[in-house]
């Protein structure tokens, strides 16, 4: 009994140890004129964890649609292209910034004003839900 006891203990000690550990730095979605119907997020995603995790969707009220994007240099040309997943490996942070990852806001529902705050929540595969705050900024 004793023995799986401590197989337990040691199982949920590394099991702790595993986690991803997300933090959310600096999210900030542009500024656009009151007819543009998209625009970006952008942030850092940081991974404080052992384990990689997996940026898998964005969910916000404001938006028709929200997708991962990369902005790629296909043959020449400058194109964004939807990627399904974004992987942010242990110990690391991945940049969304203009001409890089960023997450579109497609079909909004209102005109956005600058210093306007936007909730959105980003879900992860391994961490789940985290719901930030973003401002809207003229960069």
């Amino acid at each position: 009994m004793r023995k799986i006891i401590v197989f337990l203990l040691t199982g949920l000690f590394f099991s702790v140890l595993a986690q991803p550990e997300i933090k959310i730095e600096n999210p900030w979605i542009r500024a656009v004129p009151p007819n543009m119907k998209n625009t970006a997020l952008f942030m850092v995603i940081e991974n404080k964890g052992n384990s990689e995790d997996t940026l898998i969707s964005v969910k916000t009220d404001i938006s028709n649609k929200v997708m991962i994007h990369e902005t790629r240099n296909v043959q020449g040309v400058m194109k964004m292209l939807h990627v399904d997943k974004l992987v942010i490996p242990p110990k690391s942070k991945v940049v969304l910034k203009p001409g890089g990852y960023h997450i579109m806001l497609m079909g909004l529902k209102k005109p956005l004003s600058p210093d306007e705050k936007v909730k959105l929540t980003l879900i992860f595969e391994k961490s789940g839900a985290i719901t930030i705050e973003a401002p809207v900024k003229m960069k």
